[in-house]
């Protein structure tokens, strides 16, 4: 992906370098060594280890990526303890906060005590503490190198539903990399460390006081159609969270109310990127015009006849992540119970070739594929036919109760262009409901439609044409018909990309807790349960399709 804001990065790294070398240069020249070295980048490496006591060969941890984070951390603490900053607070503020406390150490008058590197010196000089310092200390090592590597260079991410089964399942642990891509700075710094979390006990975990623009810097992978990606969910902060972006009074959009690196992080299959023209065709994807390659196993959606309640085991045995009732259920069973058989409808999703499995199995009197979504309730992007805010009904004789003014589906669906960065497109009363969510919502350009023309600045300006900002993508998970995805909340913009997935690193079988008594899915707070049924052995260390 391409980099952005970039020198608007460069800009905010030397001005934290400028800070932090005033004060390093001072402590360079009470330990007897040249302040200038202190400006020289990766030469005063050198001379920061020698002033701290620690071994040559330092030097190569330095220049490693990712092993440099372990070993800055030290050498930063080393130097504090040299001139005497044992305290706490100090080696907290100074570690973390280098380019705010190292320049007011330069306005100080300090004292360079010994290589705090040096065992020797560290152990007859630096001030022993008790076990709670210990904790807080080991604590702050933790927090500084995992949270830097989380950062900057990977992540790791659990599965937590089955949207993309069955080729990532429920209780698969990703190893999800930040940097080949790009690696996307943080945009609200100031969290707790290492977790990406909202609310930690009810309370936010992570301050509004600075808030940074999306900046990426270059990666060496570009996104393609097909890429497993990691992003922060677009709708995560809608008062309406089904896909439809309800806008303040208006169509000139609304606030977003979460930083963008705080939403929900989601994981789906990246089947359009910016330039592409994305369409669904009797549940196949196309793009521009052409099909795209099925990559990895497909799921789909049978209706299973079972002679039993499905159980945990059944979904555990079976390789069935999830299920649901089929909306005629009820139609169904009367309808069985007439010719004195009794059988419990259930809708699956599986892949074909264990389809053909389940076909034998003693529970089961008969399965077969139920692709077509009657009865459903479907609200899809870019919204739908609605009087007085209510959804009304245009096809009730097929049961399809929920329909986009265009009437698509998810077996037929699109098509969708998605902009591109730097693309000029002229707005239309056509192109208007697809292209103002990216427009106002996601770029703020506050533009409204009124009377066929489009406005800005408050209606004082008429424009005829806008110019995108960003690079939009299109994100489809593996388990169509139980997905929520694209389709239903729309385009994903580039500063919402997270990482791609590498590998998966430990995976848990995780099966759907049900109630044994009512034989009912078990969920809480509207999110499903999982129970564990053991490990699944031939997916750790596994890369990704």
């Amino acid at each position: 992906m391409e980099s952005f804001n970039s020198n608007l990065f460069l800009i905010l790294w030397v001005i934290c370098f400028v800070l932090t070398r005033v004060g390093l240069s001072k402590m360079f020249k009470s330990a007897g060594q040249k302040a200038v070295m202190a400006w020289i980048p990766i030469l005063s490496w050198w001379y920061w280890i020698k002033i701290v006591g620690r071994p040559k060969w330092y030097m190569i941890g330095m220049v490693i990526p990712g092993v440099n984070i372990l070993f800055s951390f030290n050498i930063t603490l080393d130097i504090l303890r040299s001139f005497g900053k044992n305290g706490y607070w100090q080696q907290l503020i100074g570690t973390v906060f280098s380019f705010i406390y190292f320049p007011i150490l330069a306005f100080k008058d300090l004292k360079y005590y010994g290589p705090a590197g040096d065992r020797d010196w560290k152990e007859a000089n630096v001030p022993k503490h008790n076990g709670l310092r210990e904790w807080g200390d080991a604590i702050l090592f933790a927090a500084y190198v995992a949270g830097g590597m989380r950062a900057i260079y990977f992540d790791l991410y659990q599965i937590p539903t089955p949207s993309m089964e069955s080729n990532l399942m429920v209780g698969d642990y990703l190893v999800v990399s930040r940097a080949k891509i790009g690696m996307r700075i943080p945009m609200s710094p100031i969290s707790v460390p290492v977790l990406s979390t909202k609310q930690i006990l009810g309370v936010k975990a992570y301050s509004d006081l600075l808030e940074l623009p999306y900046m990426r810097l270059p990666g060496w992978y570009t996104i393609k159609n097909n890429d497993i990606i990691v992003f922060n969910w677009p709708a995560d902060d809608d008062a309406n969270a089904d896909g439809i972006s309800d806008y303040k009074q208006s169509e000139t959009g609304m606030e977003l109310n979460l930083p963008i690196d705080k939403k929900d992080n989601y994981v789906k299959r990246c089947v359009g990127i910016p330039g592409d023209r994305v369409s669904i065709v009797g549940g196949n994807i196309y793009i521009n015009g052409k099909p795209l390659p099925r990559v990895g196993k497909q799921q789909k959606r049978y209706l299973a006849l079972m002679r039993e309640p499905i159980t945990e085991d059944f979904l555990a045995d079976n390789n069935l992540g999830d299920f649901n009732f089929p909306p005629n259920a009820e139609q169904i069973q009367k309808a069985a119970e007439k010719t004195g058989k009794y059988i419990i409808p259930y809708h699956i999703f599986t892949w074909p070739e264990n389809y053909e499995q389940l076909k034998n199995n003693p529970s089961v009197l008969s399965i077969f594929p139920d692709t077509v979504d009657v009865g459903y309730q479907r609200v899809l992007f870019p919204g739908n036919v609605r009087e007085n805010g209510q959804l009304i009904d245009n096809h009730a004789d097929t049961s399809l109760t929920d329909f986009l003014k265009t009437k698509w589906n998810l077996n037929n669906y699109g098509e969708v262009y998605l902009p591109k960065r730097g693309e000029t497109i002229t707005l239309t009363t056509q192109n208007w409901d697809f292209l103002k969510l990216a427009i106002n919502k996601y770029e703020g350009a506050g533009i409204f439609m009124q009377n066929g023309k489009f406005y800005t600045n408050g209606g004082s300006e008429e424009i005829k044409n806008y110019t995108f900002k960003m690079g939009y993508y299109w994100m489809i998970g593996d388990n169509r018909y139980n997905s929520l995805d694209s389709r239903y909340w729309g385009y994903v913009p580039e500063d919402h990309i997270v990482g791609k997935p590498v590998f998966t690193f430990f995976s848990i079988k995780k099966v759907m807790a049900i109630d044994p008594e009512t034989n009912q899915p078990l969920s809480y707070n509207g999110n499903m349960e999982y129970r564990s049924k053991g490990i699944r052995w031939s997916k750790i260390f596994s890369w990704i399709e």
